[in-house]
C-alpha cells in the first residue's frame, strides 16, 4: 500500500495516514520521474515548517487537497520510475520530500552532482528546497551517516550559517550570545560551532525539564530557564538568537537587557505554540529581525567562492560528527502508524537526547 501522512494546516494536532495511487498506476508527464521515499527524519524543524507553512509556502511543495497539508522533511529517495529523464534507475537522492511513498518529480540539470526539481508549482519557492543530491561518495556521502545526514544536516548548516553570519558581524559588538531552545537541534549545532571559536560566552536558554541535557552537552557556558531569563547580568551586550519563537521570553529579555541587546534574531518557532506577546516593533534593544540564511550563504558564494564555502562547511560537519553521538541517539522507526505517532510526538516534545528516523521500505 502507498500512503501519505496528512496533517490540517490549521490544526496541526489533526493528521491522517492518506492511501494514494500505487506508483505504478502514475501516468507520467513527459520529462517525470518517480522517486520511492526510502527514509526520512522527523524533528521539531519539521514543525516549524507546519507552522509556517503559510507564511513561508512550505505548504506549496508538496500540495494536498482541501484543508489538509503535507508537511516536508529531508530524506533519501530512490529512482523506480525514470521516465523519458536522464535519471538512472536505482540511483539515490537526499533531499526534500513529503511524508509519502513517493515523489513524482520533473528533473532539470541532471549531473553527477544531483538535480532540481522543475515542477511549475515548485519553480517560485526558494531554489535550496528544490536540490536534490546524489549520494555517491564522491558528492561528498559518507553512507555510514546517512541517518545523521538526514537528522542533523539541515539544521546544522542553518547553525554554520548562523555561526558565520555573527563572526562575519564582529557578533555585533555582544559578549555574549544567547540561545532560546537550546536542547534544540539548531541550537545546539550553532553552540557548538561557536563554543569551538571560544572568544564568546554562549548561553541556553530552555525549559526546567531540559537543563540538565543542556548541562551535559558541555557547549554552554550558562544555561539558564525561562522563568530565570532576568537572572542574568544585563550589563553585558547581549546578541540574543531566537530558536524557539516565544513571544513571553522575547518581551522579557529584551526589557532585561534594553539597549545591552545588539541583535535579536528570529531562526525558529519551536514554541509553536506560544507565540502572544508584545508586537517586536515595540521592544526596547536592537529590533528583532527573522534570519534569512540564503542571503549569507550568498554572500559567502561571492567571498569564497562555493568550493570552498562546501569545504569549511564540510570540515564543520565532520567535528560535528565526531560530538553528537554523545549527546542525542537516532531511534528507526518503521510504518505507516509509527510515522503518525512519531509525528505527534515531535509534535507535543520528544526528548531532546532522541530523533527517529522513519523507513518506508
Amino acid at each position: 500500500m502507498s500512503y501519505c501522512l496528512e496533517v490540517v494546516r490549521t490544526n496541526l494536532n489533526e493528521s491522517r495516514v492518506q492511501t494514494i495511487a500505487d506508483p505504478s498506476e502514475v501516468e507520467l508527464k513527459a520529462g517525470e520521474a518517480i522517486l520511492a521515499v526510502n527514509q526520512f527524519a522527523l524533528t521539531a524543524n519539521n514543525i516549524t515548517y507546519g507552522v509556517a507553512g503559510d507564511m513561508i509556502c512550505y505548504w506549496q511543495f508538496f500540495p494536498a487537497e482541501g484543508d489538509w497539508g503535507r508537511i516536508p522533511v529531508w530524506g533519501i529517495g530512490k529512482v523506480i520510475n525514470p521516465g523519458d529523464t536522464d535519471l538512472q534507475e536505482g540511483t539515490e537522492y537526499y533531499g526534500y520530500y513529503p511524508m509519502a511513498s513517493y515523489l513524482v518529480i520533473k528533473p532539470e540539470n541532471v549531473s553527477e552532482r544531483g538535480f532540481v526539481d522543475g515542477a511549475e508549482h515548485r519553480a517560485a519557492l526558494p531554489p535550496t528546497y528544490n536540490q536534490y543530491s546524489l549520494m555517491t561518495e564522491e558528492n561528498g556521502f559518507d553512507r555510514a551517516y546517512d541517518a545523521h545526514r538526514m537528522t542533523y544536516f539541515p539544521l546544522f548548516a542553518t547553525g554554520f550559517i548562523l555561526d558565520d553570519y555573527l563572526f562575519d558581524n564582529d557578533f555585533f559588538g555582544a559578549d555574549q550570545i544567547v540561545l532560546s531552545s537550546a536542547s534544540s537541534k539548531t541550537s545546539f549545532s550553532l553552540a557548538q560551532l561557536l563554543h569551538k571559536r571560544g572568544d564568546k560566552s554562549v548561553v541556553g536558554l530552555t525549559s526546567p525539564g531540559n537543563v540538565e541535557f543542556v548541562k551535559g552537552m558541555g557547549i554552554y557556558d550558562e544555561v539558564v530557564t525561562y522563568d530565570s531569563v532576568t537572572s542574568m547580568d544585563n550589563a553585558k551586550k547581549t546578541a540574543f538568537v531566537d530558536m524557539a519563537g516565544n513571544r513571553k521570553v522575547l518581551e522579557a529579555l529584551h526589557h532585561h537587557f534594553t539597549d545591552n541587546m545588539v541583535c535579536s534574531c528570529g531562526v525558529g518557532i519551536t514554541h509553536w505554540e506560544s507565540r502572544d506577546g508584545q508586537p517586536p516593533a515595540e521592544l526596547p534593544g536592537a529590533k528583532p529581525e527573522m534570519f534569512f540564511a540564503p542571503s549569507q550563504m550568498q554572500k559567502r558564494h561571492q567571498d569564497w567562492g562555493p568550493e570552498k564555502y562546501q569545504q569549511n562547511m564540510n570540515d564543520a560537519w565532520v567535528g560535528f560528527l565526531a560530538d553528537v553521538d554523545k549527546w542525542v541517539t537516532i531511534n528507526q522507526r518503521e510504518g505507516s502508524e509509527a510515522i503518525k505517532d512519531t509525528y505527534h510526538e515531535v509534535l507535543n516534545g520528544a526528548k531532546p537526547d532522541q530523533a527517529f528516523v522513519l523507513n518506508l521500505e
